[in-house]
């Protein structure tokens, strides 16, 4: 967000920069204020420089986002046709609304009379909507060749608002600087708005192209975010009711890096109010939260592999709903709570006096039967509300997963050092949950017990729920690495 937000600001305010050098030694500006053809004249020459300029540099932003340069030179051409007759038409009106008003309140300001408060009062409301009216003019130019209505609507906005502040700021400096104007003209009628051409024409660009990205970002209902490969963190719109994903520059999720990802590799539909995902018959095929699919819907938080790529989809309508629902669920139903007289390891029925069971250990026994034999346990998460007790007496042989994408799988502890993360070629790969560090944590045999090493993650390893740095681990101990468990045996 960050990065499109400042992209529209320096791009747009470049663009006006641009502009206010080129039209300053054009066009007679005093002239227009006795002419009324040279004020036609003026009017047409400013509205193409405007619209090309404001056109090219607002109009590379979106594809630039996307982190493609050449398409981004192609769309800038666009939009500079399409922003000649859009700031030409704006242009024109905002002119004759700006005379109008001016008009009705008396003001004078307008034909080069001297300022006065009062005359700054009654300039800048018609200076701000005649200004606003461009905007809007350039705002609807550059929307345009994003290609997605929503994205178009958002592009208007942010121009009326990046129009009204232009006006304002042009009136401002335009009322500082009139009394110099005006003494070096010795009284004389002069037209003395360079200095806030000099000032309104970059803010313009730079707020119009500010707020664009601002509007698109606080009103955007569905995106997704690239998490693991090229370009990671870099998010998409899904704003069009259809969004091609693939490996071409002219898709809307454009995926390179992975030559397993077809050209036109899947596609988001939105129907009504939801968004189903389709495979578009690729060789490598599409995974949602890792199982392969031909056709599914997608819910907030979901996560889709395409080739070596993975996204996460969000989505404003259902986020609410996916809270709720975990919130609501606090383990999986095929799993029903087991009840107190039932150990939460081995599953076996508790001594009614002792609380022992099979996985207990005596003092100067072994391990624990249970787990020796490599019998499979049916623990729970820590989320269950067991309490979760340490079993000490043996030295841990595997992770088991408890929760998460994963749940179910098992990895030996092996070597001296086993790596977890997010990225691949970690001895513990958490690749489909997000909240996991790419390097998040590792595993290392100390003086004949393993310890839990931290590397520096952004949500931190927790075991039994205490966040740690570094600590050893046993046997009964559950490892959280993200929103993933693990219990130790």
């Amino acid at each position: 967000m960050l990065g499109r937000l400042l992209l529209g600001l320096v791009l747009g305010g470049a663009g006006g920069v641009v502009a206010f050098l080129i039209q300053e030694p054009l066009i007679d500006h005093q002239k227009a204020l006795f002419d009324p053809a040279a004020a036609v004249q003026q009017t047409v020459w400013l509205s193409i420089i405007l619209g090309a300029c404001y056109g090219f540099s607002l109009g590379m932003v979106d594809s630039l986002t996307r982190g493609l340069p050449g398409q981004a030179l192609r769309k800038g051409a666009v939009a500079v046709l399409i922003g000649l007759p859009g700031a030409t038409i704006a242009l024109f009106m905002g002119n004759f609304v700006y005379g109008t008003l001016s008009s009705l309140l008396g003001n004078q300001m307008g034909t080069g009379a001297p300022p006065t408060p009062l005359g700054f009062l009654t300039d800048i409301l018609p200076r701000t909507i005649g200004w606003t009216l461009l905007g809007t003019g350039i705002g609807a130019a550059v929307g345009a060749v994003t290609g997605s209505a929503k994205r178009w609507w958002h592009s208007v906005i942010g121009g009326m608002i990046g129009g009204a502040l232009g006006g304002i700021a042009f009136e401002i400096f335009t009322i500082i600087f009139a009394p110099l104007y005006l003494a070096m003209s010795g009284g004389e009628r002069v037209e003395v708005g360079a200095p806030g051409r000099a000032v309104g024409f970059p803010v313009l660009g730079a707020s119009i192209g500010f707020f664009i990205a601002l509007v698109q970002e606080a009103l955007k209902a569905a995106w997704v975010r690239v998490i693991l490969g090229r370009n990671e963190g870099k998010e998409y719109p899904v704003d069009k009711p259809v969004c091609i994903i693939g490996r071409d520059e002219y898709a809307d999720i454009p995926l390179f890096g992975d030559m397993h990802i077809a050209p036109q590799h899947a596609r988001i539909v939105r129907q009504q109010n939801r968004h189903l995902l389709e495979d578009l018959g690729s060789p490598a095929g599409t995974l949602l939260n890792g199982q392969p699919v031909q056709q599914a819907w997608l819910k907030d938080g979901d996560l889709i592999q395409i080739g070596s790529m993975r996204l996460q989809f969000f989505e404003k309508a259902t986020r609410s709903l996916v809270r709720e629902a975990m919130e609501r669920i606090e383990q999986p139903s095929s799993r029903p709570p087991l009840p107190d007289y039932l150990c939460p390891y081995c599953g076996e029925r508790k001594d009614p006096v002792t609380g022992q069971c099979a996985c207990s250990v005596l003092p100067g026994a072994s391990a624990p039967a249970a787990i020796a034999s490599g019998a499979p346990s049916t623990a729970l998460p820590s989320s269950t509300g067991i309490a979760v007790q340490p079993v000490t007496g043996t030295v841990p042989t595997r992770l088991v997963v408890l929760s998460g994408a994963k749940a179910g799988a098992v990895f030996l502890l092996q070597g001296d050092v086993l790596t977890i993360g997010r990225e691949p070629g970690r001895d513990v790969q958490i690749d489909f949950d997000p909240t996991v560090s790419r390097r998040h944590a590792r595993l290392k045999r100390q003086d004949g017990q393993w310890v839990l090493i931290d590397e520096g993650s952004r949500n931190g390893s927790f075991v039994n729920g205490q966040p740690v740095q570094q600590r050893a681990i046993q046997v009964g101990d559950v490892l959280r690495f993200g929103n993933t468990e693990m219990r130790v045996e």
